[in-house]
C-alpha cells in the first residue's frame, strides 16, 4: 500500500512574500516577538521558525486538498466510464446491460453532478462540512514541526540573511546615520530589526512607527530623521540581498553570451533585469534583441528596464484577459479557438459557438484605455483571420481523423467553419466592390446573415466603449472582468 501523495507546495513560496505576510499580520508579529524574547538567536531565529511553519502547513494543506481533488477526479473518471459504457451499449442497438436498471443511470448522473459541484468548492472539496484537521493529535503535530525545524539547523526554505550586504550598506553611510543606528540598537534592538526586516510598505510603516514610539524622548528629532533614512537604506540592501546573491548573479552572468547585455544585467535592477536573467535567460535574450532592433542603445540599462517592465505588464494583461474572457463568457458553449500564452501573435484571440449556434469572433482588449477605436483583427484583417482560422480548424479535424479513422467531427463545428469561409468570401467581395460609405452596413449584414458576431472583451482592462465606426460593423463590447490596477511606474 502506497502512502499519501506529497506535492510539496510550500517549497514554491517566496521567502520575502512569507515575511511580508507575517509583518502585515498582528498575531504573527506577536508570535515572532514572543519567540524572539525567549530565544538567544532573537529575531532572526523567530522569523526562520515562522517561515518553516508556514511552508510546512502549506505543504500539508496542499497535500490534503490536491490529494482529495485527485481522488475526486478519479471517481469522476469512473462514473463517466460507466455512463459512457451504458450509453454506447444502448446506442449500438442493445438493451440496458444485464443488471443495470434505468434508475442506475440516473444515479450515476446524480453522483457525477455532485462530484463536479464539490470539485469547484475548495473548502468543501477538502473536508466537506467537517473541521479542517491536519493531524489527529495537535500536540504531536506541533512537536513534529519543531523537530523538523531543529533538524534543519533552524533554517527554513532557501532563506539566508544577507548580513554581508547589510554590513556594507551600514559602512557606506555617513557617520551621523551610523550613530543614530547604534543608539537605536542599544535602546531597542528587537524593534530596530523589525523595522529593517519589514518587507511590505504597510509593514515597514508600522514597524518604523513602533520603533519611533519606543524611542520617543530618547532620540532628538534630527536623530529620528537620520534613523528613518538609515533604516530605509539597510532595508533596501537586505531586500536586494534576499533577491540576489553574488553567487546567483555570477552564475546568471556566465550564461549570457552578449557582452553588452551582460554589462547591463551586472549593473541592472535586481528586481527585474537580474531576476529575469536568473529565471528566464532565453526570454531576456529575446527581449534584448527586440530592444536593440528598435533603436535601444547597448549601454542604456534604465531604458532596457523600462522596456522590460512595459512588455511584461502588457503581456501579463493580455494573457490574463484571454483566459478570464474564455471562462467568463457563459453564452459560448464550445470554443474552437481557446486562450493561450501567445498574446502577441496576430489574429483573433478566441472563436466560439454560442448556445444559439452563432459563431463569436473575439478580440480581447485588456489594456488601460476606456475606449477602443481600432480592432484590426476584426476589421482590416477580418477576411485574412476568418480564412486562417477556418483553415486551422479544418487541419485540426484532418489530424484527428488521421489519428482515429473512426472520429466524426461535430456537425455544429463543420457548419461554423463553412459559415466563416462563406463570410470571408462575401466580405472580400464587399471590400473590392461598391461604395465605401455603405461598406460597414453591408459587412454587418453579411455577418448577421451567416450568424457571426464580432465582440471586443475587456477582462483585465477598463474598456467600456467603442467608436461608432466599429459599432457600424456590428462590433460590441463584452466586459468580462474587473479592471486590474497597475502599480506605480516607479515601483519595484
Amino acid at each position: 500500500m502506497t502512502g499519501p501523495r506529497r506535492f510539496r507546495a510550500g517549497r514554491f513560496l517566496d521567502a520575502a512574500a512569507v515575511h511580508a505576510a507575517a509583518d502585515a499580520n498582528p498575531r504573527l508579529r506577536r508570535f515572532m516577538r514572543t519567540i524572539a524574547e525567549h530565544s538567544e538567536a532573537g529575531e532572526v531565529r523567530s522569523r526562520r521558525l515562522l517561515e518553516h511553519l508556514i511552508r510546512r502547513i502549506v505543504d500539508d494543506v496542499g497535500d490534503l486538498h490536491l490529494g482529495n481533488a485527485l481522488n475526486r477526479l478519479e471517481r469522476i473518471a469512473v462514473l463517466r466510464d460507466n455512463i459512457a459504457a451504458i450509453l454506447d451499449h444502448v446506442l449500438e442497438g442493445g438493451t440496458l446491460p444485464e443488471g443495470v436498471r434505468v434508475a442506475t443511470l440516473g444515479e450515476y448522473f446524480d453522483q457525477l453532478s455532485t462530484e463536479m459541484r464539490e470539485l469547484s468548492r475548495p473548502r468543501e472539496g477538502i473536508v466537506g462540512d467537517a473541521p479542517l484537521r491536519l493531524a489527529d493529535d495537535a500536540g504531536a503535530y506541533a512537536d513534529s514541526l519543531l523537530r523538523e525545524f531543529e533538524a534543519g539547523g533552524g533554517a527554513a526554505g532557501r532563506h539566508v540573511e544577507p548580513t554581508a550586504l547589510v554590513g556594507d550598506a551600514f559602512r557606506a553611510m555617513p557617520a551621523d546615520r551610523q550613530a543614530a543606528l547604534r543608539r537605536a540598537a542599544e535602546l531597542e534592538p528587537a524593534a530596530l530589526w523589525r523595522a529593517v526586516a519589514a518587507e511590505g510598505e504597510a509593514g515597514k510603516r508600522a514597524a518604523v512607527a513602533d520603533l519611533e514610539t519606543r524611542l520617543g524622548g530618547r532620540l532628538t528629532p534630527d536623530e529620528l530623521a537620520r534613523l528613518r533614512t538609515a533604516v530605509d537604506d539597510l532595508g533596501r540592501a537586505r531586500s536586494r540581498g534576499l533577491q540576489m546573491s553574488d553567487a546567483r548573479l555570477a552564475e546568471a552572468l556566465a550564461r549570457i553570451g552578449d557582452p553588452d547585455l551582460r554589462a547591463v544585467v551586472a549593473g541592472g535592477d535586481v528586481w527585474l533585469t537580474q531576476q529575469l536573467a536568473v529565471h528566464n535567460p532565453e526570454a531576456l535574450a529575446t527581449l534584448w534583441r527586440r530592444f536593440r532592433d528598435r533603436g535601444g542603445r547597448a549601454d542604456d540599462g534604465p531604458g532596457f528596464r523600462a522596456y522590460l517592465r512595459h512588455d511584461m505588464v502588457t503581456y501579463g494583461r493580455g494573457v490574463l484577459g484571454e483566459y478570464s474572457a474564455a471562462f467568463s463568457l457563459s453564452s459560448i458553449e464550445l470554443f474552437l479557438k481557446g486562450p493561450d500564452a501567445n498574446v502577441k501573435v496576430a489574429g483573433t484571440d478566441l472563436v466560439g459557438i454560442g448556445h444559439d449556434g452563432w459563431v463569436w469572433l473575439i478580440d480581447d482588449k485588456s489594456h488601460r484605455a476606456t475606449s477602443v477605436s481600432g480592432v484590426n483583427a476584426l476589421t482590416d484583417n477580418l477576411v485574412v483571420n476568418l480564412r486562417r482560422d477556418a483553415a486551422d480548424f479544418r487541419d485540426a479535424i484532418a489530424r484527428l481523423q488521421r489519428d482515429d479513422p473512426g472520429f466524426t467531427p461535430d456537425p455544429r463545428i463543420l457548419d461554423a467553419i463553412s459559415r466563416m469561409e462563406d463570410a470571408a468570401a462575401e466580405i472580400d467581395r464587399i471590400n473590392r466592390r461598391g461604395s465605401a460609405s455603405t461598406r460597414p452596413a453591408r459587412i454587418s449584414a453579411a455577418l448577421a446573415e451567416r450568424r457571426l458576431r464580432l465582440r471586443v472583451t475587456s477582462a483585465a482592462g477598463e474598456v467600456r466603449e467603442i467608436t461608432q465606426a466599429l459599432r457600424d460593423l456590428g462590433l460590441a463590447v463584452e466586459p468580462t472582468g474587473t479592471p486590474v490596477p497597475l502599480p506605480p511606474t516607479g515601483g519595484r
